[in-house]
């Protein structure tokens, strides 16, 4: 790591703070030990907030790289937080259980911020030893890091976002008629692994690709029964119903094994997420073709909300996508065999 241009003033000015590096150490041990606590549960709305996603990784990456120029005065520090937070994913995946849907979403801030509370840090360093009022200020400045997240983390909780309501839709041109089409549209059973798309979300990010689903009746209705992979159930309990055009059903999640195997934090039905309704509709273009149209509709509150929007469109995008290839390949194969 390369020495400021000033190092030798710096160098000189160091040696008497560095006692202050068990101080900023202790700081960043309660900052890591409130957050800690808070994934325990005490947070529900605040995940996607400001607190959670910039300014707590603006204080650790201020307090790591307060805490390494107590012992050195290398301009290099500032990066000491990306190196943080590369050993920090890992083990909040395999240690903490924490998914990759939750770890994606978050890293691109956590980085940002991080990087971004490093630079602070290490401005205000230089600007405290050039005018020699490093001290106090210091110990001041560690406390904020602490103070400043939970005091917003606190005020978010108590004034959570309105709910917003948004839909993602995604089509497909299918060369079968509707007679063909229509019945994979009601029930798709037995699905493979090998069919359908790659797709970001299920072979990064470890979606569960569809498994099946099957149009059952039940004494109140018509239910389609979901699964993805071998864990993961779902109902969507049916509302509408025109056979050969449209189906539209309400999403219901009896049980816990959608969050239990994607992200605890992101709950179908929970409090910062409720995936609602959504549905089917084919439209005839023309003798042995038609588009089929798939719609999810979900409600989220978030104070970034047009960061949580683009996820939405990413994942439910790659998961609608991914099932209309299912029904395309399916229906055209079939039309094929009937000819």
């Amino acid at each position: 790591m390369s020495e400021c241009s000033d190092s030798p003033q710096l160098a000189a000015a160091a040696t008497p703070h560095r006692a202050g590096l068990g101080f900023m150490l202790a700081m960043l041990a309660v900052l890591l030990g409130g957050i800690l606590l808070l994934n325990a549960g005490v947070l529900e709305t605040s995940y996607a907030g400001i607190g959670f996603l910039l300014l707590i990784p603006f204080a650790i990456g201020g307090l790591v790289t307060g805490a390494g120029l107590r012992l050195y005065t290398s301009a290099g520090c500032i990066f000491a937080p990306l190196v943080v937070f590369a050993i920090t994913f890992p083990l909040v995946y395999f240690g903490l259980g924490e998914g990759l849907v939750c770890i994606a979403m978050a890293m691109p801030f956590w980085l940002a911020a991080g990087l971004g509370g490093g630079l602070a840090t290490w401005l205000i360093h230089r600007r405290q030893h050039r005018a020699g009022t490093a001290g106090e200020a210091a110990r001041l400045q560690a406390a904020a890091f602490v103070a400043l997240p939970f005091a917003v983390l606190w005020a978010e909780e108590a004034a959570p976002p309105a709910w917003e309501e948004r839909s993602v839709v995604r089509a497909v041109v299918v060369d079968a008629d509707a007679a063909t089409v229509w019945p994979l549209l009601a029930s798709i059973p037995d699905v493979r692994g090998d069919e359908g798309l790659a797709t970001f979300t299920h072979d990064v990010v470890g979606v569960p690709r569809p498994s099946e689903a099957r149009l059952v009746r039940r004494a109140d209705g018509l239910v389609r029964e979901g699964r993805w992979g071998k864990a993961i159930r779902f109902e969507e309990r049916v509302t509408a119903i025109v056979p050969g055009r449209r189906i539209r059903w309400d999403f219901a999640f009896p049980d816990t094994s959608v969050q239990d195997y994607t992200d605890r934090h992101i709950s179908p039905d929970g409090p910062l997420l409720k995936i609602a309704r959504g549905g089917y509709a084919l439209e005839p273009l023309g003798p042995g073709r038609v588009r089929v149209t798939l719609s999810t509709t979900y409600r989220m509150r978030s104070r970034l909300d047009w960061y949580a929007a683009l996820w939405g469109e990413i994942l439910l995008g790659d998961i609608e996508d991914n099932v209309l290839a299912i029904i395309r390949t399916r229906a055209e194969n079939a039309a094929r065999n009937a000819d």
